[in-house]
């Protein structure tokens, strides 16, 4: 049989069968399919949390949004509902994003009742699912956009490496995942439209994406004007005559039967009956106490379209030149596949953004290669409208974008075409058996990529304390079922984001009128309904867990800080390491105290502890609302926070009004 193989590979039979193989339709995406299977082989943390920072937030928080999204409250996005002595019941809302993704999100967690950890496993498939799903439509888009297959599948594999895809890719979130797939979905529609005609599977395509998230509108916008443009134009020159007033004549005609603006039209219309349903659910839920400016969700969008933050200053110190100088930087990263040279086995090394001029050069030569990729390709239309989606996404919400990295998975088209035009390029010398075997390269690099993300950040500590974690919540979870709970204080590291899922229960905002009270801290003299848990625990509510604030503060000693507030820092030293807190303790708040913003402002020993785009100011900004972080208890009104594990050398807090005028201050020094 060997002697057999042989000879037909050393004969023109055995070259045949090659040829065919690299020709053939199916095996590019078996390939593809392979080698995104690596990405569901290699993850270890599906069913728990230690991914840092946005990434397991995001996820409890989508998580608990989508858990609550039923019939009974219309449909209302919220992560926590709370009940008062009367029994009622008010809302944190977080209903600012379409109703779809968290339906289907629902859909799969909806089997596995009351077990958090399967949930949370299901949940995450979904996502890799989402993302093979997209990478697997940006092949076949590619491969009808350069009739080469392996083309296709050598760029799509490479960009879906990039370091942010893969640490992103299981994160549960409607706006990174499901949006993301509903992009790719719509830019396989348009793909259609134009070599085919198929217009109503891209208005349909284009509908369900919109379910899915807003993003889809930043590949919309640019396709529809270019789009309208290009015809506009071709119809100003074919009239029957070149004179000005026949072209002008020749456009009102055209423009109305513009499938363009007819595709403007539809997903507008559609997307601002989603936005409504979504006003109309958080009016009636803040049973019509506040106009349209000042729901929840309008503030969002706000937010998210303003170059400025609250305070008043510039999103970035730099302004425009820092900012785009960090967009480039973002782009060079989904440029370059996790495995190659150059980051380290830190997740920090991804979500601090650590600037280096290489990854900034390197994207801004990839969109460069792009823009003039343009002047020689077929279907200018398409190619442009994915360059742009992600620099027109960057514009209009750029404060979103400005301080949100996971958003830099939106430049995705940049390096698809930069790729891709690039090695059509290539492929003219080298043949098509070159570029096949780059695309067996890039499949191995893809490969490799997902092991190295899974190895990144876990250790056998890290996953016995996710389990206690998962434990610890799934045994309070059973002994609260049905019960008002009140969930007082800032919840640390895993603890915190876990215990933010568990806040889909009811609460209370008084530890005096709810059943139970959860805290952080094991406190002395207080006996915990959970003995067994080790980093959450669960005390009785109502009279018997009054006491608690009493003990923290006889063991905090006197205030550093005796402003509007009195400000007090406690060690817990039952914890290991010790955790430092700051607890904020007046008697008697007025609905002023409540409203304003709390200013905390620390300066570590050694800057390197701030994220990059903290080390112009030199301090770390912690600044808080009090409704997020308070302690109800009688007549007083705490808010706690705790402080972050690095060395601070000073502190400077205080109290902000809705005007910006500082109402107190004071600082501490600690070194």
């Amino acid at each position: 049989m060997k002697a057999v193989l042989t000879a037909r590979l050393m004969t023109g039979s055995g070259l045949d069968w090659l040829r065919a193989a690299v020709g053939s339709a199916w095996l590019p995406l078996a390939l593809l399919l392979l080698a995104l299977a690596t990405a569901f082989l290699f993850g270890n943390d599906r069913d728990g949390f230690y991914r840092t920072s946005y990434h397991d937030t995001l996820t409890l928080n989508h998580l608990a949004v989508a858990s609550n999204i039923s019939p009974e409250h219309r449909f209302l996005g919220f992560y926590r509902r709370w009940q008062d002595a009367d029994g009622v019941s008010s809302y944190n809302l977080y209903n600012r994003f379409p109703v779809g993704g968290y339906l289907l999100i629902k859909l799969f967690i909806l089997p596995f009742g009351d077990n958090l950890a399967a949930q949370i496993y299901a949940a995450r498939v979904l996502m890799l699912l989402a993302f093979a799903a997209a990478t697997t439509l940006a092949y076949l888009s590619l491969s009808r956009l350069t009739g080469h297959r392996w083309i296709a599948l050598t760029a799509a594999l490479l960009t879906f490496a990039s370091p942010y895809w893969l640490y992103f890719n299981d994160m549960v979130s409607t706006e990174i995942g499901l949006d993301f797939f509903g992009v790719m979905l719509t830019f396989h529609g348009m793909v259609l439209f134009i070599q085919e005609g198929r217009f109503r599977q891209l208005l349909v395509k284009s509908c369900l994406a919109l379910l899915l998230g807003w993003h889809v509108y930043a590949l919309i916008g640019p396709f529809v004007v270019m789009g309208l443009a290009g015809e506009l134009l071709r119809a100003r020159w074919t009239a029957p005559e070149f004179a000005l007033r026949i072209g002008i004549r020749a456009v009102p005609g055209q423009l109305f039967r513009s499938r363009y603006l007819s595709l403007g039209l539809a997903t507008l219309l559609f997307g601002m009956a989603l936005l409504s349903f979504n006003f109309a659910n958080e009016y009636l839920a803040l049973q019509g106490e506040t106009g349209l400016t000042q729901l929840p969700s309008f503030n969002a969008m706000q937010q998210r379209l303003s170059a400025y933050n609250r305070d008043g200053d510039s999103f970035f110190p730099g302004g425009w030149p820092d900012y785009w100088r960090r967009q480039f930087y973002r782009i060079g990263r989904m440029t370059t596949p996790y495995a190659l040279p150059g980051y380290s086995d830190s997740w920090s090394d991804i979500y601090r953004e650590n600037f280096q001029f290489h990854h900034f050069l390197l994207g801004l030569s990839a969109t460069v290669l792009a823009l003039l990729g343009l002047v020689f390709a077929r279907h200018k239309l398409l190619w442009a409208t994915l360059i742009l989606s992600g620099f027109s996404w960057a514009i209009l919400v750029r404060y979103n974008v400005a301080f949100h990295y996971f958003e830099a998975v939106f430049y995705t088209g940049v390096p698809l075409t930069a790729l891709s035009l690039l090695l059509l390029y290539l492929s003219r010398p080298g043949g098509g058996r070159f570029i096949a075997a780059l695309a067996a390269v890039a499949a191995l690099v893809f490969g490799w990529s997902a092991f190295q993300m899974a190895q990144v950040g876990y250790s056998e500590r890290v996953a016995e304390v996710r389990g206690r974690v998962m434990a610890d919540i799934q045994a309070i979870h059973d002994i609260t079922e049905g019960r008002t709970v009140a969930y007082n204080g800032q919840y640390s590291d895993i603890a915190k984001v876990a215990l933010h899922y568990l806040r889909r229960s009811i609460g209370s905002r008084s530890a005096a009128e709810a059943d139970f009270l959860v805290l952080p801290l094991r406190l002395e003299g207080l006996e915990t309904l959970t003995p067994e848990n080790r980093r959450i625990f669960l005390y009785p509510g109502g009279p018997a867990g009054a006491g608690y604030l009493d003990g923290i503060l006889a063991q905090a000693g006197p205030p550093l800080i005796e402003g509007n507030f009195a400000v007090y820092r406690y060690t817990d030293r039952r914890n290991n390491p010790p955790a430092d807190w700051l607890f904020y303790v007046k008697t008697g708040c007025s609905p002023g105290d409540r409203a304003a913003r709390f200013l905390l402002h620390l300066t570590p020993v050694d800057i390197g502890h701030l994220s990059l785009s903290r080390w112009d100011h030199g301090f770390d900004n912690l600044d808080f609302q009090f409704g997020y972080y308070r302690w109800q208890t009688g007549e007083r009104c705490v808010a706690a926070r705790r402080l972050p594990d690095y060395p601070i050398a000073a502190i400077r807090t205080g109290q902000v009004a809705a005007d910006g005028n500082l109402l107190w201050a004071g600082e501490i020094a600690l070194r």
